[in-house]
């Protein structure tokens, strides 16, 4: 019994000193836990190669996905959250200033109606009072021969009040300059220079003498006057038209009106797309506005 109990001990005494030697560690592994000359010694040091490579991989993956996230949700907020007081700021004194405007205005036009001055009036002041307009303000301002040169100075007038910021450099299209050139250059040219204008706050545009602008160039209005989807629904357009001769005297107010729309589609754009030029009258020509002559002198020094 004592033999085979010695046996046991010995045998005993030479596994713990096996599991001791197992157990010590290397100079390599000491120097790794005191971490000064290896990086394999923090924890990614005792994870296997193609373990490490796979969440490397997912990591950045990760990284790359909730970085896309982020940039999505920065558009998204931009899109939706800006407020649209950043295109067109409308206040109080804004509204004033328009409204004494145009009392100034009939001060000077004498010869104009009082439906005249109330068309110009009541809806330049519903648009501006407007917090969320549908759409832009939109004037189509026709003059029958004696009121030509008047025409474009009323139109002008009318931007500066809309705009006074804008007074000394408002957003203007001639047709009378355009007609010469190709109608989808002068499209594109139109609209790259009104959508630069309106991005930088211009409150408004004046294109004068529509008739003149070379088709399809006209047709860019259908979207900037949209009833829905129009990109500036803050600003206001204003178009002038010289119409070739006055609307017959038996005719109403409102039939006189009505002759500046068959004006355009009879005369100008007769030959031109039917139904795109219907429609785009549908935007355009819902406020008319159709001025007499004007004779005195202090108009014209008001114009000149």
């Amino acid at each position: 019994m004592d033999v085979a109990e010695h046996e046991d001990e010995e045998v005993g005494k030479n596994v713990v000193k096996k599991e001791n030697k197992v157990e010590e560690p290397t100079d390599n592994e000491k120097v790794n836990e005191e971490g000064t000359q290896s990086k394999a010694g923090s924890f990614l040091g005792f994870v296997p190669v193609p373990v490490l490579r796979v969440c490397l991989g997912y990591i950045r993956t990760s990284v790359g996905f909730c970085r896309s996230v982020a940039f999505v949700c920065v558009l998204v907020s931009i899109c939706f959250c800006r407020s649209p007081e950043r295109e067109m700021k409308v206040d109080f004194d804004l509204v004033k200033e328009f409204g004494n405007g145009v009392d100034q205005l009939q001060l000077s036009f004498t010869n104009q109606t009082e439906r005249f001055w109330k068309i110009l009036k009541n809806r330049g002041l519903a648009h501006l009072r407007n917090n969320n307009p549908l759409q832009p303000l939109v004037f189509l301002l026709a003059a029958p021969p004696p009121a030509h040169e008047w025409v474009d100075c009323l139109g002008t007038k009318l931007a500066e009040m809309l705009d006074p910021r804008h007074k000394r450099n408002l957003a203007s299209i001639d047709g009378a300059d355009q007609e010469r050139y190709p109608g989808d250059k002068v499209k594109k040219s139109m609209d790259d220079f009104l959508m630069e204008k309106f991005l930088d706050d211009h409150r408004v545009a004046v294109i004068h003498r529509l008739e003149l602008l070379p088709f399809p160039s006209p047709l860019l209005f259908h979207s900037y006057c949209d009833d829905q989807n129009a990109p500036h629904k803050y600003v206001a357009i204003i178009f002038t038209v010289h119409l070739p001769e006055e609307p017959s005297l038996s005719l109403s107010p409102k039939e006189a009106e009505a002759t500046v729309e068959k004006h355009l589609s009879k005369q100008v754009w007769l030959r031109d797309d039917i139904d795109a030029v219907a429609t785009l009258l549908s935007r355009i020509a819902n406020t008319v506005a159709l001025m007499n002559g004007e004779s005195s002198d202090s108009f014209k020094s008001y114009c000149s």
